[in-house]
């Protein structure tokens, strides 16, 4: 019997650890997982299908104000995702930017969904007009972020800026190692899923940029 008792309470506290182990998610990990998950295999508006991705690993990810990414801009370290659950790009980077972060073991992942703070604006006979503007932490996003960011397309003037989506950022104590936005040239179709080799191209920008952040500048073919 003595012998017994101490088996059974290995067994209890193995259950009782791994059973913390699976739930050991954030809120914050919860909900985006949530977000992105609840979309898999939906129906959009125009009759596409949404891409099924999955989030299993702890992806240590913070949402952030427009605000907290201004700052974050000008004097932080880490990984900002401007991005958002219904964009078709973002559903093909985001899995393949964790996987890269899961390479690097690396956790410092800043999120907003920057939809609702953008400007819009269109052409109309020759002229630029503003439907609606920007707020101030976008404008400072885009002064922080411009020579990063393409024109705003279809407005004949490349000196106007926009931010579109999935743009992430890497930056190490406010100064910009690098800005990736939409996933490779090669890929037309944001519904259709990457090919390894586009995959690979792609996880391989997302690792050389993680690797600046925290101070290593080797890539996969070596440094």
């Amino acid at each position: 019997m003595k012998r017994i008792i101490p088996i059974f309470f290995l067994f209890l506290c193995v259950f009782l650890f791994t059973g913390c182990e699976r739930n050991t998610l954030t809120k914050e990990e919860v909900k985006f997982k949530e977000e992105y998950e609840s979309l898999n295999s939906k129906k959009t508006d125009s009759g596409k299908t949404y891409k099924p991705i999955f989030i299993e690993e702890k992806t240590g990810v913070q949402y952030k104000s427009p605000s907290e990414i201004v700052e974050i801009l000008k004097t932080g370290t880490g990984i900002i995702y401007l991005g958002f659950p219904e964009c078709p790009w973002c559903r093909t980077a985001l899995p393949v930017l964790l996987d890269a972060m899961e390479e690097e073991s690396y956790r410092n992942f800043y999120y907003l969904d920057a939809r609702e703070i953008r400007d819009s604006k269109h052409l109309e006979n020759g002229q630029v007009i503003t439907d609606q503007e920007g707020t101030k932490e976008y404008q400072e996003m885009l002064s922080l972020l411009s020579s990063y960011l393409g024109p705003y397309e279809g407005l004949e003037d490349n000196t106007i800026k926009r931010i579109y989506f999935p743009t992430v950022i890497f930056i190490k104590e406010g100064v910009i190692k690098g800005v990736h936005i939409g996933t490779v040239d090669t890929q037309k179709d944001p519904y259709q899923s990457l090919t390894d080799k586009e995959e690979d191209q792609l996880e391989e920008i997302y690792e050389n940029y993680i690797k600046q952040v925290n101070g290593s500048v080797c890539g996969r073919s070596g440094c």
